[in-house]
Protein backbone atom coordinates (compact mmCIF):
# COMPACT_ATOMS: atom_id res chain seq x y z
CA UNK A 1 0.00 0.00 0.00
CA UNK A 2 1.24 3.43 -0.75
CA UNK A 3 0.88 6.43 1.12
CA UNK A 4 0.54 10.52 0.55
CA UNK A 5 0.57 13.24 3.04
CA UNK A 6 -1.71 16.11 3.01
CA UNK A 7 -0.67 19.05 4.70
CA UNK A 8 -3.33 21.96 6.17
CA UNK A 9 -2.45 25.32 7.95
CA UNK A 10 -4.79 25.81 11.21
CA UNK A 11 -3.64 28.85 12.99
CA UNK A 12 -0.03 28.31 14.53
CA UNK A 13 -0.43 24.47 13.76
CA UNK A 14 0.19 22.60 10.71
CA UNK A 15 -1.92 19.22 10.16
CA UNK A 16 -0.50 16.47 8.42
CA UNK A 17 -3.18 14.23 7.16
CA UNK A 18 -1.49 10.80 6.56
CA UNK A 19 -3.16 8.12 3.83
CA UNK A 20 -1.95 4.92 3.81
CA UNK A 21 2.02 4.22 4.38
CA UNK A 22 3.95 7.07 6.51
CA UNK A 23 7.27 5.60 4.84
CA UNK A 24 7.79 6.02 1.07
CA UNK A 25 10.20 4.23 -1.12
CA UNK A 26 10.69 7.93 -2.56
CA UNK A 27 12.75 10.26 -0.43
CA UNK A 28 10.67 13.08 -1.73
CA UNK A 29 7.42 11.65 -0.20
CA UNK A 30 8.72 10.65 3.01
CA UNK A 31 7.07 11.44 6.40
CA UNK A 32 10.43 12.79 8.09
CA UNK A 33 10.90 14.90 4.56
CA UNK A 34 8.03 16.87 4.95
CA UNK A 35 8.91 17.68 8.55
CA UNK A 36 11.98 18.27 7.76
CA UNK A 37 10.75 21.15 5.15
CA UNK A 38 8.43 22.14 7.41
CA UNK A 39 10.79 23.09 10.23
CA UNK A 40 12.97 24.96 8.11
CA UNK A 41 10.36 27.17 6.94
CA UNK A 42 9.65 28.18 11.24
CA UNK A 43 6.82 25.94 11.12
CA UNK A 44 7.92 23.32 14.12
CA UNK A 45 4.06 22.80 15.75
CA UNK A 46 2.87 19.65 13.97
CA UNK A 47 -0.34 17.65 14.13
CA UNK A 48 -0.24 13.94 12.45
CA UNK A 49 -3.60 13.00 11.42
CA UNK A 50 -3.62 9.38 11.06
CA UNK A 51 -7.15 8.53 10.96
CA UNK A 52 -6.12 7.18 7.36
CA UNK A 53 -3.53 5.16 8.42
CA UNK A 54 -4.82 1.35 9.06
CA UNK A 55 -1.71 -0.04 10.44
CA UNK A 56 2.07 0.60 11.11
CA UNK A 57 4.93 -1.50 10.42
CA UNK A 58 8.44 -1.57 11.37
CA UNK A 59 9.20 0.93 8.21
CA UNK A 60 6.53 3.49 9.39
CA UNK A 61 7.76 3.41 13.03
CA UNK A 62 10.84 4.02 12.25
CA UNK A 63 9.52 7.02 9.86
CA UNK A 64 7.85 8.20 12.63
CA UNK A 65 10.73 8.43 15.18
CA UNK A 66 12.82 9.87 12.50
CA UNK A 67 10.36 12.81 12.46
CA UNK A 68 9.76 13.21 15.98
CA UNK A 69 13.29 13.61 16.09
CA UNK A 70 13.64 16.42 14.34
CA UNK A 71 10.80 18.17 15.28
CA UNK A 72 11.62 17.71 19.06
CA UNK A 73 15.35 18.89 18.14
CA UNK A 74 14.28 22.02 16.22
CA UNK A 75 12.32 23.13 19.34
CA UNK A 76 9.10 21.76 18.02
CA UNK A 77 5.87 19.99 19.15
CA UNK A 78 5.23 16.78 17.25
CA UNK A 79 1.09 15.48 18.28
CA UNK A 80 -1.11 12.68 16.88
CA UNK A 81 -4.29 12.83 16.13
CA UNK A 82 -7.48 10.04 15.85
CA UNK A 83 -5.87 6.93 16.88
CA UNK A 84 -7.53 4.01 16.09
CA UNK A 85 -7.62 0.27 15.68
CA UNK A 86 -4.28 -1.39 15.30
CA UNK A 87 -2.06 1.87 15.02
CA UNK A 88 -3.30 2.83 18.36
CA UNK A 89 -2.10 -1.01 19.62
CA UNK A 90 1.31 -0.73 17.74
CA UNK A 91 1.55 2.96 19.39
CA UNK A 92 0.36 1.82 22.69
CA UNK A 93 2.45 -1.43 22.56
CA UNK A 94 5.93 0.31 21.77
CA UNK A 95 5.08 2.94 24.21
CA UNK A 96 5.82 5.49 21.62
CA UNK A 97 2.50 6.78 22.50
CA UNK A 98 3.85 7.93 25.94
CA UNK A 99 7.47 9.64 24.08
CA UNK A 100 4.95 11.93 21.46
CA UNK A 101 2.08 11.82 22.82
CA UNK A 102 -1.42 12.82 21.26
CA UNK A 103 -3.94 15.04 21.35
CA UNK A 104 -7.61 13.51 21.24
CA UNK A 105 -6.19 9.64 21.39
CA UNK A 106 -7.75 7.12 23.99
CA UNK A 107 -6.49 7.32 27.33
CA UNK A 108 -4.25 4.29 28.36
CA UNK A 109 -5.96 1.62 30.68
CA UNK A 110 -2.62 0.91 32.52
CA UNK A 111 -0.73 4.16 32.13
CA UNK A 112 3.11 3.62 33.09
CA UNK A 113 3.58 4.12 37.09
CA UNK A 114 4.52 7.70 38.09
CA UNK A 115 7.81 8.09 39.91
CA UNK A 116 8.43 10.63 42.28
CA UNK A 117 11.63 11.39 44.56
CA UNK A 118 11.56 9.56 47.95
CA UNK A 119 9.48 6.89 46.72
CA UNK A 120 9.66 3.41 46.81
CA UNK A 121 11.49 1.14 43.74
CA UNK A 122 8.59 -0.90 42.03
CA UNK A 123 9.61 -4.18 40.24
CA UNK A 124 6.66 -5.89 38.19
Amino acid sequence: MNGRLTVHERGDFIIIGAHGKLASPQEQGSLHQQLRQLVERGRSHILLDLAQVPSLDIEDIGELMVGYALVTLAGGELRLLNLSGSTADVLRTTRIIHLIGGAGETPDPHPPPTWQAGSEWYIG
